[in-house]
């Protein structure tokens, strides 16, 4: 289901830069004396791929158990229980099973991650597959996974061998959506399907066919609108215990519905149940399956504590109980947040030696020790509206991409030339996925007003034909890539005017952005805005300022298009001339 904006984007010759743009090799030392300059990814943060145990008393079923439960849909171990694929800090892929200590590696034959969904048993072989979605909108179906116990050849210690399957089927076009979500069988057919929400809240279901090669799925089928009103969609399997798989979704305020399935294609949701509240306290809820027949929840909140509810059987939850603690900032298969790939995951400074020092986000709203990103005096003298720090524009990386324009107008992306012509710009903004291919774009202002689009190629070595998307830009001293603060999915733009107003400019599923928002006067009050990507692990960029008295506080994308109240940062970050 390849999109025309996909085929169009694919179409275009790459690194076609703008009239009178020449495109130029890295500029030499003796030609540019100013630069470019050098500076260092951040390596990943040496944290501990985190591990948990199920708690021992689960949740009684003292009605709604169905005559033949079904069987968890990630069951690898054949233990009874789902098991949990997920991304550490360190970007390897690891299984969870929930009784053991030290998780197995997964050896990551699926390339470029953007989602990991586990479905369950799609073709009745005993046998769980797995759907992985790439970041250009591939969705793949992997077969005959599996899990052998093994003892570990240094430590003695029982761990599993984990086989991660072979590629079956393959679809592409599949980020017209932005979440896909696989709760089972909602037809009464026997078949898993799937449902697929697009950023307008229109919701798809995809039946399932059994296959897992031809199609898994028939044609898409819309069953429902105004979905954009969760932050939260998880497929849940059976939660009441009437044999249909459900779904459960949840607010950005919080509130905690629940879809029962209903067996007919036609209609597979029944009307909506609230069955909670205070839900907001947590980034992540994902289903957890037993062998009783019913999905149970785990929820992750921002410190990255996970918290178990034992389904009741009846729709409803025993009260919660703690499972483990250190699971912030890992990426987990199933979770009900709007997947991306778009990552920034950080910051760079610049001090008033000429030093660039960067700082990684933990996902629990805080840092990592600083690091030094460039030696020491390197880039001095260079002006502070020359840097920016993009959001993936290399697709292979997690880290944004540091950007410089030197004074001969060359543009350098990670310290290589894309072409000369770009002091015809005032600003640039790396915001992320504008065009819906998976890369990352860049935003430039012109010195005439216009603000031009420029779809990356995913290398960070150049771009598509560019996009104008109109004048008057002119009025704003501060933009911003924000990667997605709404909740839709797609990158979104903030810009300050000179009052002293943030406006936030929603990203379309077209090129460009919809009716700005008003997000409030004050923000002149920061000598420095930027964002840093995602802090608090819910899949929504947030926002950080340092006042005049050095103090910097970050703003957390509340999913409507604000901010909930700001938190303290700390002092100190006026050593910096420039944060990006």
């Amino acid at each position: 289901m390849r999109t025309k904006r996909a085929s169009r984007l694919a179409a275009c010759t790459a690194i076609v830069l703008s009239a009178g743009m020449l495109l130029t090799g890295p500029a030499s030392a003796d030609s540019n004396p100013a630069g470019p300059h050098v500076a260092a990814e951040p390596t990943a943060p040496q944290a501990p791929a985190p591990s948990a145990k199920l708690p021992r008393h689960k949740a009684s079923y003292a009605a709604g158990t169905p005559a033949t439960p079904a069987k968890p849909r990630f069951d690898l171990d054949k233990d009874g229980n789902s098991d949990l694929l997920y991304r550490g800090q360190d970007d390897q892929v690891y299984l969870e099973p929930w009784k053991i200590e030290h998780n197995p590696v997964v050896a990551n034959n699926y390339g470029l991650i953007k989602d990991l969904i586990e479905p369950g048993d799609l073709d009745g072989d005993g046998n769980p597959e797995l759907f992985v979605l790439s970041p250009a909108g591939t969705l793949s179906l992997y077969s005959g996974l599996s899990a052998t116990p093994v003892k570990d050849g240094t430590t003695g210690a029982d761990t599993l061998s984990v086989n991660s399957g072979t590629n079956s089927w393959s679809s592409g076009g599949w980020n017209a959506y932005n979440k896909l979500t696989v709760p089972g069988d909602v037809t009464g057919d026997g078949k898993a399907d799937l449902l697929a929400r697009t950023p307008s809240g229109d919701l798809y279901l995809y039946p399932g066919t059994g296959a897992v090669s031809g199609s898994p799925f028939g044609d898409r089928i819309k069953v429902g609108s105004g979905w954009g009103a969760y932050d939260q969609i998880v497929g849940t399997r059976d939660m009441n215990g009437d044999g249909n798989a459900d779904v459960v979704a949840r607010t950005p305020g919080g509130d905690l519905y629940l879809y029962p399935g209903s067996g007919s294609a036609a209609a597979p949701l029944k009307d909506r149940v609230k069955i909670g509240t205070g839900w907001e306290i947590y980034n992540q809820i994902f289903p957890l399956d037993d062998s009783a027949g019913h999905s149970d929840l785990v929820a992750r909140d921002v410190s990255g504590t996970l918290w178990y509810y034992g389904s009741d059987g009846k729709g409803g939850f025993a009260d919660r109980s703690k499972m483990a603690p250190t699971w912030e900032g890992v990426d987990l298969a199933n979770t009900g947040g709007n997947p991306s790939s778009q990552k920034k995951n950080g910051i760079r400074g610049l001090d008033g030696t000429g030093t660039i020092y960067g700082y990684t986000t933990k996902g629990d709203g805080t840092f990592w020790d600083r690091y030094m990103s460039s030696s020491a005096g390197g880039w001095a003298g260079v002006p502070t509206d020359k840097i920016s720090l993009a959001s993936s524009l290399d697709t292979s990386s997690r880290w944004g991409t540091l950007l410089q324009v030197v004074p001969d107008g060359t543009l350098y992306l990670k310290n290589t030339s894309v072409g000369a012509g770009w002091d015809a710009f005032n600003g640039l903004a790396g915001v992320g996925d504008l065009t819906g291919e998976g890369n990352g774009d860049l935003l430039a202002r012109g010195n005439n007003g216009h603000m031009y689009l420029y779809p990356g190629n995913g290398q960070a070595t150049g771009f598509y034909n560019r996009i104008d998307l109109g004048a008057g830009w002119n009025g704003f001293n501060k933009l911003i890539g924000a990667g997605d603060i709404n909740g839709d999915g797609i990158a979104d733009l903030l810009a300050r005017d000179g009052n002293g107003h943030l406006f936030m400019y929603p990203g379309k599923s077209t090129p460009g952005f919809g009716n700005r928002i008003d997000l409030g006067g004050g923000w002149n009050g920061y000598n420095q805005l930027a964002t840093p990507g995602d802090m608090t692990g819910d899949g929504r960029a947030d926002v950080i300022g340092v006042d005049s008295s050095g103090k910097a506080w970050r703003y957390d994308a509340n999913g409507t298009g604000t901010f909930k109240e700001r938190v303290g940062l700390g002092a100190g970050w006026n050593t910096y001339n420039g944060i990006y």
